[in-house]
């Protein structure tokens, strides 16, 4: 269920109103799905507002109650959305209990690349948002995952490196974005379709962080 207190927020911002608010869980959760669904399927100038209702199962007047404009309803889907990934991301912190950086980075992208729990229509939705949204004439803050685990990203590097796993003569920050980028890029390419041969991937990517490419290459080669 969508969280209230985020919802609250948006009452304050004026993103929805408080008869938004007021309504039971149950629908204001269907509203945000068929959000998510239709934005993803039509994008934003391709979806009307009639269908939106139809689909929802709200009437024209009502969505007008609970929304100023179709692009207040984006704005609600995607910090809504934003704030699932934040939590999600949190989860996964909070799951994690292997020790060794190597490990640590293993499990983080397996959580998020390989068995990211996402649905279809908000894998499709993500891409929007990160992609096609820079298309449409809304400005909006887009969605950005990778700032969710950066810090945790950051977290295991700077342990990694005290303990001499990774090494230590590049600057953390740079190590950071590099990592993060591209377990970002691996996310995007596996809600594109465009899946990777998982047997290597991940295999790969760690050996890369860890051992350099040559040493990647030559282990590949090995085998």
């Amino acid at each position: 269920m969508l969280d209230e207190n985020t919802i609250v927020e948006l009452v304050k911002r004026g993103v929805v109103s408080g008869t938004f608010r007021r309504l039971q869980p149950e629908k204001k959760e269907r509203i945000y799905q068929t959000a998510v669904q239709l934005f993803s399927e039509y994008g934003y100038d391709g979806l009307p507002v009639d269908r939106l209702c139809r689909e929802a199962g709200i009437s024209k007047g009502s969505f007008f109650q609970y929304f100023p404009s179709k692009t207040h309803l984006l704005e609600f889907a995607v910090l809504m959305f934003d704030d699932y990934l934040a939590r999600w991301v949190a989860e996964l912190r909070q799951g994690e209990t292997a020790v060794f950086s190597r490990d640590r980075l293993l499990y983080l992208y397996q959580a998020l690349v390989l068995n990211a729990r996402l649905q279809r229509s908000e894998q499709k939705f993500y891409l929007f948002v990160t992609h096609a949204l820079d298309h449409t004439g809304v400005m909006l803050e887009g969605i950005d995952l990778e700032r969710h685990f950066r810090e945790y990203v950051r977290e295991i590097v700077e342990r990694g490196e005290k303990t001499g796993e990774i090494r230590g003569d590049f600057k953390v920050d740079l190590t950071v974005y590099l990592v993060s980028t591209v377990i970002e890029a691996f996310l995007r390419r596996q809600f594109s379709g465009r899946r990777m041969p998982l047997s290597q991937t991940e295999e790969y990517l760690i050996s890369f962080l860890f051992d350099g490419i040559k040493a990647g290459i030559e282990s590949g080669i090995r085998r």
